[in-house]
């Protein structure tokens, strides 16, 4: 694949996740406390606007029905991504994000072994030795105060493998041939199998939302405009994020996802000047390394 055809996919996956970062964060401090509630409003939005672009400018005259048997492995997707929801927020009731963050960043590794138990691809042994400075370099710049707890450890692997197993899935329903989606299709079916799950985990665990006055009245305009222009952007994100999965491999966009941790270090300090210790500028280093390790080392 020319590297120009990645180069802009993974150029706007990096800026689109700065984007829903920083527009996530300001929602949720900003009297929008629900953190599966916006995901359901993202996932909406998700599935309208691909709707929308499906019936318009992407529509394809010689479009056919998806299979059953594909529309199955949809919902397997859409429901490791609704599984991977619960998890990552049943983990932060009970350790912190650094914490969180230094489990997360095992992400390439955990995928690059279920590729080989899910699908039987062997990567070759200087592939699997980068896995070790890649997550150990992440793992040693998000190192702080760390919390143990059985329950919010197991949830964070569980959030983490699931993860996982979503970029797998997502990447053989868009290139293997028997079951090839293009990405507008697939982001359409997994965003709306997402909302029944989603639903009602929301009403289980933020059925609050219902009665909250922040949501209502004066003020409340201003906080959906924002949650509204995150849907946005979570669109955006999740489209890129599947063309770059079908352009390079689930395992690179775990790889990708390691490399954002080092830019969202660097583009905080270049901002607002904050302190970086020795530790987590050896660990930046180390991680970069590790992903230089992993783009030259062959295939299998």
């Amino acid at each position: 694949m020319p590297s120009e055809h990645v180069i802009g996919p993974v150029v706007s996956w990096f800026a689109l996740n700065v984007a829903i970062g920083n527009l996530n964060g300001w929602v949720l401090r900003d009297g929008f406390e629900y953190p599966v509630l916006l995901t359901i409003v993202h996932m909406v939005q998700c599935w309208v606007l691909s709707a929308v672009a499906l019936m318009t400018f992407m529509r394809r005259p010689d479009a056919k029905p998806i299979p059953r048997r594909v529309l199955a492995k949809v919902r397997k997707l859409s429901l490791s991504f609704c599984a991977s929801v619960a998890c990552g927020n049943i983990a932060l009731q009970y350790i912190f994000v650094s914490f969180a963050q230094m489990v997360t960043a095992a992400g390439p590794l955990f995928t690059i072994l279920l590729m080989y138990a899910i699908t039987g691809k062997r990567y070759s042994m200087p592939a699997y030795l980068s896995m070790v400075p890649m997550c150990g370099g992440v793992m040693m710049c998000t190192a702080g105060e760390v919390n143990f707890h059985w329950v919010g450890f197991i949830a964070v692997v569980a959030a983490t493998l699931l993860r996982s197993v979503k970029s797998i899935l997502q990447g053989r329903l868009l290139t293997e041939p028997e079951d090839k989606l293009d990405e507008l299709t697939l982001l359409h079916h997994m965003a709306g199998c997402s909302l029944p799950p989603l639903g009602l985990y929301a009403a289980l665990v933020e059925h609050g939302a219902l009665y909250d006055p922040r949501l209502r009245g004066e003020g409340s305009t201003r906080r959906w405009a924002l949650v509204l222009l995150s849907g946005v952007v979570a669109f955006l994100l999740n489209l890129c994020n599947l063309v770059v999965t079908k352009r390079t491999s689930a395992v690179s966009l775990q790889v990708l996802g390691n490399v954002k941790v080092v830019l969202s270090i660097g583009v905080s300090i270049a901002i607002f000047g904050n302190p970086i210790s020795a530790w987590s500028a050896a660990g930046c280093l180390i991680t970069l390394g590790g992903v230089a390790c992993y783009h030259r080392a062959p295939t299998s």
